[in-house]
């Protein structure tokens, strides 16, 4: 029992030998404990100054067993004391475990802060290129904009995969048209973006900290399996965003020749989500006409509903030859306009 104190084995087995007795002397204890004479003294010396055994003015001097709710005061000061003790370990295996975490990851992270920095970071990147980069576009736009038509050279494959909303900024249609032109690009379209990302040759990628880019504060994230999890998210998305044609672009195919530029345009656009008004923003058209022109690729594809039509563009390959779930440009086109039968 004393043992868990720092006692010896000795002095836990005096004190219970005189906690069993009224009062003993150094014979009857070791008699009792088997402690030989100079043990027994050594151990009854360690107790006195502990306080738990007192001597008695008795001739041969005999002694006596304090309280054990004095040992039992003493258990509950050293629980307080390792669970202080716990609490401090604690903090320390906290701090190991970072430091552990910065050396495990110094190479892979980099931390950029301001917009300052993320520019000269984004625009290092592109013109590093020299294979691919994967862009995920979302508002608001910070480091790049559009308009700059800032692009990698020419033999990189740029997929750029834009969320809907950014296309309903004044303007933004007009930019791309004008940076699609004569470039290597391969742009689609998806509803609602989980992140905002531009990767490089699979060997590095910028994303944004703060989801709301309310601190302008990015991590490069290198070669690493956390970087392979981010392009995986990015092939994710890919394969469920509708491709985006603006007139010239070269996201065309064989299969939507049936269609003119202007008609792939408007269909990729009514497919991404855009609402009639911000097609005709964009297009410089009115509404009426849009819907005019709406109704006639409706008649094309032989159905009534945007539904359908949405199903028959993807059946027909009109937006190319991409691997695209008809149900899922439904649920897009659905959620832009919804099922309207009267144009």
């Amino acid at each position: 029992m004393l043992t868990v104190l720092g006692a010896t084995a000795a002095e836990d087995r005096a004190y219970g030998a005189l906690v069993a007795s009224v009062s003993a002397s150094e014979d009857e204890l070791a008699r009792s404990t088997g402690l030989s004479p100079e043990e027994l003294r050594t151990a009854l010396t360690s107790l006195g100054e502990r306080g738990l055994v007192d001597k008695l003015a008795d001739t041969p001097t005999r002694f006596v067993a304090a309280s054990p709710s004095l040992v039992e005061a003493m258990i509950s000061q050293r629980l307080t004391e390792l669970h202080e003790a716990q609490r401090a370990l604690d903090g320390l295996a906290t701090q190991y475990r970072t430091n552990n975490l910065a050396r495990t990851a110094d190479g892979v992270f980099e931390i950029i802060r301001g917009e300052a920095a993320l520019r000269r970071c984004s625009l290092a990147l592109l013109r590093s290129a020299r294979s691919e980069v994967l862009n995920l576009i979302k508002p608001p736009l910070i480091a790049v904009q559009p308009q700059e038509q800032i692009r990698p050279a020419e033999s990189v494959r740029n997929r750029i995969i834009y969320e809907t909303y950014a296309l309903q900024q004044p303007g933004m249609t007009e930019a791309l048209r004008e940076g699609l032109l004569g470039g290597d690009e391969d742009a689609r379209v998806h509803p609602k973006l989980p992140i905002k990302l531009l990767a490089v040759d699979r060997t590095a990628a910028l994303l944004p900290l703060a989801q709301q880019d309310t601190t302008p504060i990015g991590v490069l994230v290198h070669e690493s399996a956390v970087l392979d999890a981010v392009i995986a998210l990015f092939e994710y998305v890919w394969a469920t965003a509708i491709p985006l044609h603006l007139d010239g672009s070269r996201n065309g195919s064989a299969g939507s020749s049936v269609l003119s530029d202007e008609d792939r345009e408007l269909l990729s656009l009514l497919l991404a989500g855009l609402s009639d008004e911000a097609i005709a923003m964009h297009r410089k058209l009115s509404v009426r006409t849009v819907q005019r022109k709406v109704h006639a690729l409706m008649d094309a594809a032989n159905v009534r509903t945007r539904m359908q039509l949405a199903w028959e563009a993807a059946n027909r390959r009109w937006l190319g030859d991409v691997d695209l779930d008809p149900p899922d440009e439904v649920a897009v086109a659905a959620r832009g306009n919804g099922d309207k039968l009267d144009l």
